[in-house]
């Protein structure tokens, strides 16, 4: 697969006018040199999205994320670095070069490729004679070709080996195994997929990167089964039906959330189309990093039954944790969305008025685990988990509120949950900050070293000639000193802060760090230098004072150990006195 040559991609960066192509999703005013409007990636009042014209950079104050024209497109329109380049180009009229050996494809490529075929393969399979038995299946369901064809369901035939033959000639091993289309067992590979209906996940931008597959074999312990993690399909950061109804969801600001896909193809059905399902993945604090790029507002449409329930309850703590805005629907009856359908007193109206009536989750738990009809004990063990959980809640408005609801519902003073929140534990859970989050706030680096590290960072993005006077010793912080050092080894081979972007990397941290620096006021030229100098002297003695303190150290420790002083020890410890003087 040819790529994209870099003289494209230096183009675009540098010809691309970063505030016509924002200006297309966000109402931007001038604020002094500036542009600002509401983010586009999440819900707001005040505008805290920036535009910076004359540096060709974006920033997002409210969550930390930033950087240039193409990545403003991947993050907006979800599409890959390529193709945004692609688009900006062709809307620019930049030639598109493209190097390398058409006869090696792209893994990725390949990936997209093998599953678009696969997909095509099972809508073929649905429409065969041997398909009949999945037709039946939807039809009496009462989903019709319509429904059926919008979301290129198909049928993987209850066969070992008949995908793996239809493909195995078009790629190598290695992206028949990557795929999760497939199995490996002593005898060579084998269909993953047999016997199911098959529901395809899309890309942001249309391609097919997993499957759930419906068993139609009562004696199937699975009921569905789900592609494997791949470099495609990441189920913890997917939902089935995004990429048809993310429009529609940004458009009307909410978003209905079910567990399944049937759940979500009759609501799609029956018009409600800002809906998601999370596919009998459990919902984790990385769907809501996903999902927060669309909507900060989810109406959760779980299954009324105990499981869903519990799923429900779990669901809506991780979205208030994480910001969000949450309402339960209770369907009632243990009934799922898919079944309340089917039962003659139900409709759209109906629905609709159940919308209307949804409930905070503080409500729903109360009622649905009977927890005013429970002891003072039970009322209490309840009170105290809850604290746990809203311990965890990033946001003070939302923290407050939740208190302000239990004290409310359970008829306990505030000052008593406040009393008990001091000395309850917030719930321990398991993080990964470099994958749950990809902000970066400037608020986190208090420290006087970490200021002047940042000051001259700063000044190193508006002006890399600075980058030879610098020591990168000097800076421990681990993602200023890498930063530095990528502008220190391509100084000269970018032209300005959107090209040194592309050097950054793959780590969102770094690029969103450099992003708001750029964004901010640069100071005077003038005094850049004098500022330079006293960042640069303020690290250096930082760095000298804490080896005084070594030294220190080392001498108190042969004192208590009645040694004989190092007579180089002291004779360095007064030179370095001396510097810091």
């Amino acid at each position: 697969m040819r790529r994209i040559a870099q003289e494209t991609i230096n183009r675009v960066l540098e010809e691309v006018d970063i505030f016509e192509v924002i200006s297309q999703y966000v109402d931007l005013k001038k604020r002094g040199k500036n542009y600002f409007g509401l983010s586009p990636f999440r819900s707001e009042t005040k505008p805290s999205f920036s535009v910076a014209p004359d540096k060709n950079m974006w920033y997002d104050f409210g969550s930390g994320q930033g950087g240039n024209a193409v990545q403003f497109l991947i993050e907006y329109e979800k599409i890959s670095f390529s193709e945004a380049i692609r688009s900006l180009a062709e809307k620019h009229n930049i030639e598109i070069v493209e190097v390398g050996d058409e006869q090696q494809s792209n893994l990725y490529d390949q990936l997209y490729e093998i599953h678009n075929l696969a997909n095509l393969f099972f809508i073929n399979n649905l429409s065969s004679k041997k398909g009949s038995k999945a037709k039946s299946y939807m039809k009496d369901r009462f989903f019709d070709d319509t429904i059926i064809k919008r979301f290129s369901i198909g049928f993987a035939n209850d066969s070992w080996d008949q995908l793996y033959n239809e493909l195995k000639d078009k790629f190598d091993n290695e992206v028949i195994e990557k795929s999760g289309l497939f199995s490996k067992g002593k005898k060579g590979y084998i269909d993953r997929f047999r016997n199911r209906i098959m529901f395809p996940f899309f890309s942001p931008s249309g391609k097919v990167i997993g499957f759930s597959g419906r068993s139609l074999s009562e004696k199937e312990d699975v009921k569905y089964l789900n592609s494997p993690e791949t470099l495609l399909f990441q189920k913890s950061k997917v939902f089935y039906g995004s990429y048809q109804t993310m429009p529609e969801i940004r458009k009307q600001n909410y978003v209905l959330l079910v567990e399944g896909q049937t759940d979500f193809l009759r609501l799609y059905e029956k018009g409600f189309t800002n809906v998601l399902a999370t596919s009998g993945t459990a919902f984790s604090s990385k769907h809501a990093i996903a999902l927060n790029k669309y909507t900060n507002r989810v109406l959760l449409t779980y299954d009324s039954d105990s499981a869903g329930i519990n799923a429900a309850i779990r669901t809506g703590y991780i979205l208030m944790q994480n910001g969000f805005e949450v309402r339960v629907l209770d369907l009632g009856n243990e009934l799922d969305p898919d079944d309340y359908f089917k039962l003659k007193e139900n409709n759209n109206t109906s629905f609709k008025q159940l919308i209307k009536e949804a409930v905070h989750p503080i409500n729903y738990i109360i009622v649905k685990r009977s927890i005013l009809s429970k002891g003072a004990s039970d009322q209490s063990k309840f009170l105290n988990e809850s604290i746990e959980e809203i311990k965890l809640v990033k946001d003070v408005i939302i923290r407050n509120d939740l208190i302000k609801r239990l004290s409310n519902e359970l008829g306990v003073i505030e000052s008593e949950i406040l009393d008990r929140f001091e000395k309850i534990a917030p719930r321990k859970i398991s993080t990964n900050k470099s994958n749950d989050t990809e902000e970066t706030s400037i608020r986190n680096f208090d420290s006087k070293s970490d200021i002047a590290q940042l000051e001259i960072l700063k000044l190193l993005i508006h002006n890399a000639a600075l980058a030879d006077k610098i020591n990168t010793s000097l800076f421990d912080n681990k993602l200023c000193y890498n930063i530095v050092k990528t502008i220190k080894d391509n100084k000269g081979s970018y032209n300005n802060v959107a090209q040194l972007l592309e050097f950054i990397g793959d780590s969102p941290e770094e690029r969103n760090l450099v992003a708001a620096l750029a964004v901010d006021r640069r100071p005077e030229q003038e005094n850049e230098l004098i500022i330079f100098n006293d960042c640069i002297k303020t690290l250096e003695d930082i760095s000298i004072k804490k080896e005084i303190s070594q030294i220190r150290n080392q001498i108190r420790i042969a004192e208590d150990n009645n040694q004989n002083l190092d007579t180089s020890l002291i004779r360095k410890l007064e030179e370095l006195q001396k510097k810091v003087s």
